[in-house]
C-alpha cells in the first residue's frame, strides 16, 4: 500500500506585501483617529465628575469600533506579508494591548452604571433642595404681603427673598395696600399651583433615558470586551483562522 506524502503546511492566504501595506496603513489610520477622538472628549479631565464618566463612556464606546477594526487589520495584513518582522511585532504589540481593553472595557461596564446612578441621585436631589427652597420662600413671602402694611414692607421682603432686581413696580408702590394684598395673594396662589405641579413632575419622573443609555453601553462594553479577548487569543478560535490571520494558541510561540 503507497503511502501518501504529507501534505505542505501553507499559508491559506496568499502573498501580496502591497496589499499589506494597504491594510497596515489603514489600520493605523483608524487607531489615530480613534486615539484623536478619545483624547479630545477627555479634555478636560474631570475624573470625579459623574456626567464627564458617562459622556466620555458614551464617546469610547462609540469609536471602540475604529480601533477593534484597527486591530484586527494589523494581523490581516502579517497574513498576506508573513515575512514582515514590523507586522509581526506590532501584531504581538496589539495582542497584548487588546487584552487590557478586554478587561477595561469589563471595568467600565460597572463604573458607568454607578456613574449614572450617582448623578440620578444628584440631580434628583438637587431638584428637591431647589423645590424645597422655593416653597420656603413662597410661604414667607405669603406672611409678608398678609402681614404689611405698606408697599415699602413688600418690597424690602421680596429684596431679602429673591434678591436686589425682584420688586414692586412703580405702579404697584403707589396701590393701596388693601388692593395690592389681594393682587399679590392671587399671583402667589398661582405661583404656589405651578410648584405644586413641578413636585408631582418630580415624583413621577422616571429615569427611562440613563437607564437605556446605561444599558446600551453596559451591552456594548460586553461585545468589546469579548472582541478584543479573542484578538488578544484569550477566546479559543480555530486553527484555520489562527493560521489565516497569523495568529497562534497561547501555548505556541509568537
Amino acid at each position: 500500500m503507497q503511502s501518501k506524502s504529507p501534505t505542505p503546511t501553507s499559508s491559506p492566504i496568499s502573498s501580496d506585501p502591497s496589499l499589506a501595506g494597504v491594510l497596515e496603513a489603514i489600520s493605523l489610520a483608524m487607531l489615530g483617529v480613534f486615539l484623536a477622538t478619545v483624547v479630545v472628549r477627555a479634555w478636560p479631565l474631570k475624573i470625579l465628575d459623574s456626567q464627564w464618566q458617562l459622556g466620555f463612556a458614551a464617546e469610547l464606546i462609540s469609536n471602540a469600533s475604529l480601533a477593534l477594526m484597527g486591530a484586527l487589520l494589523t494581523p490581516l495584513a502579517l497574513a498576506f506579508h508573513s515575512g514582515s518582522d514590523r507586522l509581526r511585532a506590532r501584531r504581538n504589540a496589539f495582542r497584548r494591548l487588546a487584552l487590557a481593553a478586554a478587561i477595561g472595557f469589563l471595568l467600565l461596564i460597572p463604573l458607568q452604571a454607578f456613574a449614572g446612578w450617582r448623578l440620578y441621585r444628584t440631580v434628583t436631589s438637587t431638584a428637591e433642595q431647589q423645590t424645597s427652597q422655593s416653597a420656603r420662600k413662597l410661604t414667607e413671602l405669603r406672611q409678608a404681603i398678609a402681614t404689611a402694611t405698606s408697599p415699602q414692607e413688600i418690597q424690602a421682603k421680596l429684596n431679602q427673598l429673591a434678591g436686589p432686581n425682584a420688586g414692586l413696580t412703580p405702579t404697584q408702590l403707589r396701590t393701596p395696600i388693601n388692593q395690592l394684598r389681594q393682587e399679590l395673594l392671587v399671583g402667589a396662589d398661582q405661583a404656589a399651583n405651578r410648584l405644586q405641579q413641578r413636585i408631582q413632575a418630580q415624583a413621577s419622573f422616571k429615569p427611562d433615558r440613563l437607564v437605556k443609555e446605561t444599558t446600551r453601553i453596559a451591552l456594548s462594553s460586553l461585545f468589546y470586551a469579548a472582541g478584543f479577548a479573542f484578538l488578544s487569543g484569550a477566546l479559543p478560535r480555530s486553527n484555520q483562522r489562527s493560521v489565516a490571520f497569523g495568529w497562534r494558541s497561547g501555548k505556541e510561540k509568537f
